[in-house]
Parts: C-alpha cells; structure tokens; sequence
C-alpha cells in the first residue's frame, strides 16, 4: 500500500480525534448560533447587539487560543482534550441560566466559559493530528479534519431552527451532550499517548512543493503570510454572517427558525465541498492567484447578501462565499502546518488570528449597523465589512506582487 494512503493502524489511532473534532463543531457551531437566534427572537436584541456579542466572542478567543496551544505543548494534546471536552459539557449545560433568566447580559455570561474550554480544543486537535504515527499523509490528514468540522457546522446549522422551534433549552442541552459523547470517544478508545514529542508524518509536497527547497523558502514565507491575512479576513465575513443570518432569510421571505436557519446553512454545505475539492485538486497549491480569486469571490458574495435581498440572490452568493471561504482556509492550515510541522504553538496562533477575524467584523459591522433594523442595518453593516474586506485584499495582492529572495513575484 501506498504511504500516503489509509493504513491499517490509521483507523485506530486517527478517527478518535476526528469522531472528537466532530462533536467540538457540532456542539460549538449550534451554541453560538443558538444564542444569537435567541438574542433575536426572545430577546429582541438589534442586529447591532447580536455582533457585539460575536465581537466579546472573538476577542477571547484570540487571548484562549495562544494559551491554548501553549497548554497542549506542556500536559500534550490527549490531556487537553479530555479537559476541554469535559469543560463544554459542564459550559454548555450551565448556559440554561440564560433561558431562566432571559437577559441580554446573560449571554455574554454563558458565552465566555463555553468559549473558554470550546478554543481549548481547536490547536490540541491540530496538533494531535500531525504527530500522531501513521501511513496517512499531513495534507490528507488535515483535508479530512476541515471535512470534519465542517461537515459538523453545516449540520448544527441545518438543524437548529427546528431545535430552537422545538424547545429553545435544545440550543443548550444538545452541545452539553454531544460534548459528552466527544469525551468518551476519546478517553475509551483514544491513543493513550500525550504526543507531546513530533513526528515525522509524510507530507505530499515533495518535489516541485518541497518548502525546504532554498527557491521555495520566500514564496512559501509570503503565501503563508497571504493565507493569515486572508483567513482572518474570511472569518470577519463569516462572524458577521452568522449573528445575522435570519434576518437576511426573513427579508429575502425565506422563512422563520426551521425553514431559515435550513437555507442559510447553505454556505456552510458548500464550504464542505469546497473542502473535499482541495483535497483533491491541488492545482491550488503555492498559486497566489487563486487565493486571491477566492478573497475576491467572499467580498462580493458578501455584499450582495447584505445589499441585494432576493432569495436568488442570496441562495447563489451563499455558494461563491462557502466555496471561497473553503479555499482561504484550506490554504491557510496547508502553509501553517506544513512550514511548523505541527507544533502546538503555532496552531494556536493560527487560531488566534482567526478569533482576530472573529472580533474585528463584528465590531466594524456592530458600529457600522449601531441604531439601524432591517435593510438599513444589513446595508450599512454590509458595505462597512466590505470595505475592510477589500483593503484586507488588496494588502495580500500587494504581498503576492513583492519580489521574493529569488528575485521572482510569488
């Protein structure tokens, strides 16, 4: 059998941390969702309101996430995820004091211990799964990872409007176990290694892709810095995305809970697809070209979400934006675990500039959109986040048109 391919032992030792990342996503992705639909619906709160509540998100999580790499690198990712597997269920669960004490203060309070031990797990996770022995190579084991969590966001997103129809505690109670159920996956079949020490995993960049070649090195440099600003870029559009997303359903007559919330996932499917295509087709790979393409398609996908509110305009542009954002982030963890080979530090920083991402759109959107409802609100928010979007854009053109050490653009 091929090296690169699926071995015997992978089963064993790789699913685990799959089956686990699934089930941090899953129950992540439908509670943070879930706390902005209830925001809206029971609590009324402006759209305005809803993204300063994804902006406190992401500021955390930027100070969490670099921590939480330097944890994973001392008590090693096993540990780590055990220990934050354990902490969402107990966070996801406490978070019922906000349906019996419906305040908007008190979903900042839920927020923050769930975000707490929820971003414990995303660099342990990383890590883990670039150092722990066999067959199968770096940039399938990653492929499959964002396969893993994406699939599981769309899911929660698909299925939280009829959740939250159903009993607005599900939005709660159903994180709190899948949570649980990650656990015991890990700690019943899990390797019983902390993988604090680095593999050697094979990697599918030999040749002409090989980073340790001295003509490769200032390209790799810049498009690794390219994919940074371009992830962080993409996750300011998607957090700004999902505080708001059923009112984008609502004036585009698309429907309320079940029926919104099911096609505003769309994105999220085609991101999955997305996902599955740079796996397998790496014509991608150290082309800056179309990177850019792909930051060029999540600004203008977005802006017609935001401005044009028709239910054909808002089904297509969720195709461009999924598929786009599913190229910057492929991207993104391509470079960063292949030019750090999986250290745990350098995952957290990964993580650290997506909470970056996370804080800086909503608060660009929050202040754009301050005192507005409806279209106006969707308007101003829109062409505000754009416009970071653009000159995010144009500063990677401008790293992608420098001449490298070879005296070469990138």
């Amino acid at each position: 059998m091929d090296k690169g391919r699926w071995g015997s032992g992978d089963a064993r030792s790789l699913l685990p941390w799959y089956a686990v990342e699934f089930a941090n996503s899953f129950a992540c992705s439908l509670l943070t969702a879930g706390c902005y639909d209830y925001a809206d619906h029971q609590l009324h709160a402006t759209p305005s309101q809803r993204l300063w509540l994804s902006a406190f998100w992401g500021f955390s999580y930027i100070f969490i996430a670099i921590a939480a790499g330097r944890v994973s690198e001392r008590i090693g990712p096993r540990k780590s995820v055990l220990v934050a597997s354990f902490g969402c269920t107990v966070t996801a669960a406490a978070g019922m004091a906000a349906i019996w004490h419906p305040a908007l203060w008190m979903m900042f309070a839920v927020m923050l211990p769930y975000n707490i031990t929820s971003t414990m797990m995303w660099p342990a996770v990383e890590s883990a799964l670039t150092r722990t022995p066999g067959r199968l190579r770096l940039t399938s084991r990653m492929s499959l990872y964002n396969l893993s969590w994406g699939s599981a966001g769309f899911l929660a997103f698909f299925v939280r409007g009829a959740l939250e129809d159903r009993n607005w505690a599900l939005i709660f109670i159903t994180p709190a176990i899948t949570s649980l159920a990650g656990f015991l996956v890990l700690w019943a079949v899990g390797m019983k290694t902390d993988l604090r020490v680095r593999q050697q995993v094979a990697t599918d960049h030999a040749g002409a892709h090989d980073p340790g070649d001295p003509t490769l090195r200032g390209r790799a440099r810049t498009l690794l810095h390219m994919a940074w600003i371009g992830n962080a870029l993409a996750y300011v559009a998607m957090n700004v995305l999902i505080p708001v997303m059923l009112l984008l359903a609502r004036q585009a007559s698309a429907g309320e809970l079940a029926a919104g919330a099911a096609l505003t996932s769309l994105w999220t499917f085609t991101r999955v697809v997305g996902f599955a295509i740079a796996w397998f087709w790496t014509g991608w790979h150290y082309k800056a070209r179309w990177l850019l393409a792909a930051q060029v398609g999540l600004a203008a996908s977005f802006l017609c979400m935001f401005t044009l509110h028709t239910l054909p305009v808002l089904i297509l542009s969720q195709l461009l934006f999924g598929a786009s954002a599913a190229l910057i982030y492929s991207s993104a963890l391509y470079y960063a675990m292949h030019v750090s080979s999986g250290h745990g530090g350098h995952a957290g920083f990964h993580e650290a500039l997506i909470g970056m991402g996370i804080c800086l759109g909503p608060t660009i959107g929050a202040l754009s959109g301050s005192g507005d409802l409806g279209q106006v609100a969707l308007h101003r928010i829109g062409i505000g986040v754009t416009v970071i979007l653009v000159l995010g854009t144009a500063v990677m053109a401008w790293l992608a048109a420098r001449p490298t050490k070879s005296g070469a653009p990138s």
